[in-house]
């Protein structure tokens, strides 16, 4: 079958997405999603997705990478599109008319489905593509929208590029945190990211980016912590710092982490949870999803 798609009268992407310029090992995940990044884009720091947005073109796709699912995720994906699995600034509000769905082939999936349809959005059609890849029991979404025909229509070689480039793979479990490489890692680490805020101007909601403070904690003994704004460690001392209580207050931001063949593997235990792949520490720095990190 050939992997592309029509959305409305548009050809559009589908495909693995191939490692380029990107770290992509995931903690306790058996399976991974490749890909080529579209040119002409830039990569937002924003979790949970690989977010790319399009240079001169108000459009974007974002990468969802594999998270273990239970019960009938197919079934799910038909009755709701996920929703709830795509970041909050990329979630659709009104569905026009009933999506339309086609399997496609993906190498090394198990089932691939691209479901297309309209977000109407102020009386205006925004293009969508979302498309739920399975392997095992992890699935993998990759979410392309637009926010006008014009701008789907611009993209869309770009999109139907990255797509003739996916694949999955399988990944073995990382290597067990060592004494030394905890040492070496444990600290405290000041960035500036994008942060997600929504006030009410005149009852009207208005959200933005805007930059702010951001820390990673990370024990000798393998586990992190992360926050924006502050992070305040007693004494400076690591040793002190609660990693029980704040996992218990805030386990979206809580993780472990381990060092594997140089590259520093953190699993966060969101819903979903999150894992990233970084170059480990060098100097006193780290860069984790393109934000410079500095230890304090």
């Amino acid at each position: 079958m050939q992997r592309a798609w029509c959305f409305t009268t548009i050809l559009l992407f589908a495909n693995t997405l191939a490692l380029t310029g990107r770290d992509a090992s995931a903690q306790d995940a058996s399976h991974v999603l490749n890909y080529t990044p579209p040119q002409n884009v830039f990569r937002q720091a924003i979790d949970p997705a690989e977010d790319y947005s399009f240079n001169g073109a108000n459009a974007s796709v974002q990468v969802y990478q594999f998270r273990r699912f239970q019960g009938n995720i197919q079934q799910a994906f038909q009755a709701t599109l996920l929703r709830e699995w795509i970041a909050v600034m990329h979630q659709e509000e009104n569905v026009a008319g009933k999506p339309a769905f086609q399997n496609v082939n993906i190498p090394g999936a198990d089932v691939a489905i691209t479901a297309s349809f309209n977000e109407n959005r102020v009386g205006l059609a925004r293009p969508h593509l979302r498309m739920l890849i399975i392997a095992g029991n992890d699935a993998a979404i990759v979410d392309a929208s637009a926010g006008t025909v014009q701008s789907w229509q611009q993209v869309v070689p770009a999109l139907n590029q990255m797509a003739s480039t996916l694949r999955v793979e399988t990944v073995r479990a990382p290597a067990a945190l060592t004494s030394a490489a905890g040492s070496a890692v444990a600290g405290l680490y000041m960035g500036m990211k994008p942060k997600y805020t929504a006030t009410m101007q005149n009852v009207t909601g208005y959200a933005s980016y805007q930059n702010a403070l951001h820390f990673y904690l990370f024990s000798a003994d393998g586990r992190v912590y992360r926050a924006y704004d502050q992070l305040q460690v007693p004494g400076g001392a690591i040793s002190r710092f609660d990693f029980d209580a704040a996992e218990r207050r805030d386990p979206m931001n809580s993780g472990r982490y381990t060092v594997d063949n140089g590259k520093l593997l953190i699993r966060m235990r969101g819903n979903p949870p999150e894992t990233i792949a970084a170059a480990a520490p060098r100097d006193g720095k780290v860069t984790i999803n393109t934000i410079t990190y500095e230890r304090q």
